[in-house]
Order: structure tokens, then C-alpha cells, then sequence
């Protein structure tokens, strides 16, 4: 009996699966899919990346992704699983229903024109297909069974066996923003080292911190939620804009002094100091920050949004990489500080 975190090397993305182990079985939600890699990597895909193997591990135990949530269009969050579907069969039967906010919901939704070139293609090349060939990822979905949500926005409260999911983004203006045609994904983003603020104190962060909000459309889609199940309360944030869950989490009635407690946060967009702002961090509790990056791109996690964390909160500021770490602190600071920050285990088990 229990619950269990599991959040997967994922490269610069996120793949988090939950699960819960109860009398009657076991429920399992996936969040997100990571980078292509995070399902095969290597010359000609021959190695399984860390996704590839829990899902493996799925199959052999005889059991399913009950719900399997696509934060949003990134392909650092859907890529992996996106390269699971393009196998032949592979995930049929095993992902029972997912969220997904296509750009087909987002314009029947809003009651506007198709915008085809947003629609994901599936590429075929398995030996029995003599031309290489398309298929949209909505169509699969139907084949093998996969039941697809409405589009899913801030407001909602949805019950996947014994979890209940409180919707706290995207909000409708989120939505309505991307009712255009959507950019290639970016690949410019890798930094080096000199391009983080990691060269900065945690005083002169805390002396001259003033939040600036992230512009990114796409991230603003993103689908955060309250996952709750046997008294235990975990905040999946996706890459959501920090002011949107804010506003979504105040209208549930938390504040500075009645805040939201809860034993996870994975914190929005990888640590950028563009989705987590002190107001945000004054409205919970919690006593496990998690962070999912290998520090690859964008120059994430960024100081300033640990230095927050630090301040605001008690909790400890959990990676699943191990590699990120040390370069956050200063020598100065290891003393103080080092304590606040640790790599996570292969999982979190809630009791």
C-alpha cells in the first residue's frame, strides 16, 4: 500500500510516473514523456532510455497507464512518448486514457478553423511499410483504444480510480493564445556554463530579486494539477506561468495564511526563475521541491528560483540529476546551504 514518484531521467524534460499500490491493484498516471531520448537513444535507437524501461516494466507486471497527461506541446514533455506511439502496437492496451490538448480540441473549443500543420504525424518505418507513412496521433488514439479527455482547463476536478486531480492551468486566455500555427521546436537552446547565474551569491540574489514572468504561449498551456490520494497532496506544474496557478490556487481559498500543504511540488519549467516567484512559494507547504533537469539547457535550473526556494520555504530542493548540484552553491555557501539541496532516489514512496 502506498504511493510512489518515480521522476525519470528525462535529459532537459520531464517524465514523472505516479503511482498508487493498493488491495485491489495498482493505479499508474504518466506526466509527460521527456525528450525522444528519454524512450530510445543511441545510433539506430538501439539503447532504452529510462521511459522505455518503465514501460517495459508496465507490461511484464501486467499493468497500465491509466492516465497518461501531455502537459503541453514541448517537445522536451512529449517527445518520448510520442516516439512510444510510433511503434506498431506497442502501446496498445497499455495507455488507457490521455490528457492532451491538441490544437484540433483547442480550435473546436473556441469554434475556429482547423489549423492542420499544428497536428502531430506519426512516422511509420517499421519492415512491413514500403513507403514511409504519416498518421495522425489522434487517429492512433482511436485505434488502440486510448480515451481522450475534452480539453482540459483550470476549474476542473477529474477522479482517475483512487486519485482526484484539481485543474489549476491552463486558464481559457492560455488556450485562446495558441490558435495560431505553431512553431518547430527550438534545438538552439543548449548554454554553456557562462550563461547561467550560478556566479551570483544567494545574498545578492535575496538583496536585489524582482520576479519577471515567462512570455512563452506554449508554456502558458501547460496543464498543472493537485494530484491527492490517501491523505497524501503533490503539485505537478508542468512549464505553467506562475501567476495563472497562483490565481487558481488562491480561488480554492489558500493564502499566506491558510497555505496549501502538500508533500511534492515539481517545480514549474525545469527551475526557471520565470515560473516561480516568491508570492507563489508564500501560498504552500511543502517539504519536497523536485526539479527535472540535467542542467542541458537554457542555463536551468537558474539560481535566483533555488535562492526563493531557499527563503521562502523548509523544504528540501530535490533533482534527478546529481550532476546539478554542486555548481548552485558557492564554496562560501556549501556550509549553510548544502543541506537544502539532494538527488533524488530512483523513487519517492509517500506511506
Amino acid at each position: 500500500m502506498g504511493v510512489v514518484v518515480r521522476v525519470l531521467e528525462a535529459n532537459h524534460g520531464d517524465c514523472i510516473l505516479v503511482s498508487h499500490e493498493g488491495a485491489s491493484g495498482t493505479v499508474n498516471i504518466l506526466i509527460d514523456g521527456g525528450t525522444s531520448t528519454t524512450f530510445k537513444y543511441g545510433p539506430r535507437q538501439r539503447y532504452d532510455g529510462a521511459l522505455c524501461k518503465v514501460l517495459d516494466e508496465l507490461k511484464n507486471k501486467g499493468q497500465h497507464i491509466d492516465l497518461a497527461v501531455l502537459t503541453h506541446i514541448d517537445d522536451d514533455h512529449i517527445h518520448g512518448l510520442i516516439k512510444a506511439f510510433e511503434i506498431p502496437d506497442y502501446l496498445s492496451g497499455l495507455v488507457k486514457s490521455i490528457w492532451f490538448n491538441s490544437s484540433r480540441l483547442i480550435t473546436q473549443y473556441f469554434k475556429e478553423s482547423e489549423i492542420p500543420e499544428n497536428n502531430i504525424i506519426l512516422t511509420d518505418d517499421s519492415p512491413q511499410t514500403s513507403v514511409r507513412q504519416g498518421k495522425e496521433l489522434e487517429a492512433l488514439l482511436d485505434e488502440i483504444g486510448c480515451e481522450r479527455a475534452p480539453l482540459i482547463e483550470a476549474g476542473q476536478v477529474h477522479k482517475v480510480g483512487p486519485f482526484d486531480l484539481t485543474v489549476l492551468s491552463p486558464s481559457k486566455n492560455q488556450l485562446e493564445r495558441l490558435l495560431h500555427k505553431w512553431p518547430s521546436d527550438d534545438k538552439s537552446g543548449a548554454t554553456a556554463a557562462h550563461d547561467n547565474d550560478y556566479q551570483l551569491s544567494l545574498k545578492e540574489i535575496w538583496e536585489a530579486d524582482e520576479f519577471e514572468s515567462d512570455s512563452s504561449p506554449y508554456n502558458g498551456s501547460s496543464i498543472a494539477f493537485i494530484l491527492e490520494v490517501d491523505n497524501r497532496r503533490m503539485l505537478f506544474l508542468g512549464d505553467a506561468h506562475d501567476q495563472v496557478v497562483v490565481n487558481s490556487i488562491k480561488e480554492l481559498g489558500f493564502s499566506e495564511a491558510n497555505k496549501l500543504q502538500l508533500d511534492l511540488v515539481k517545480v514549474s519549467h525545469h527551475g526557471s526563475q520565470y515560473n516561480t516567484s516568491s508570492e507563489f512559494l508564500s501560498l504552500i507547504q511543502s517539504s519536497r521541491y523536485v526539479i527535472s533537469t540535467n542542467g542541458s539547457r537554457h542555463g536551468l535550473p537558474n539560481k535566483r528560483t533555488i535562492a526563493r526556494i531557499i527563503k521562502e520555504t523548509n523544504g528540501q530542493i530535490c533533482f534527478n540529476y546529481s550532476d546539478v548540484i554542486k555548481p548552485l552553491l558557492l564554496d562560501h555557501e556549501v556550509e549553510d546551504y548544502a543541506s537544502r539541496l539532494e538527488a533524488l532516489d530512483k523513487e519517492i514512496r509517500l506511506i
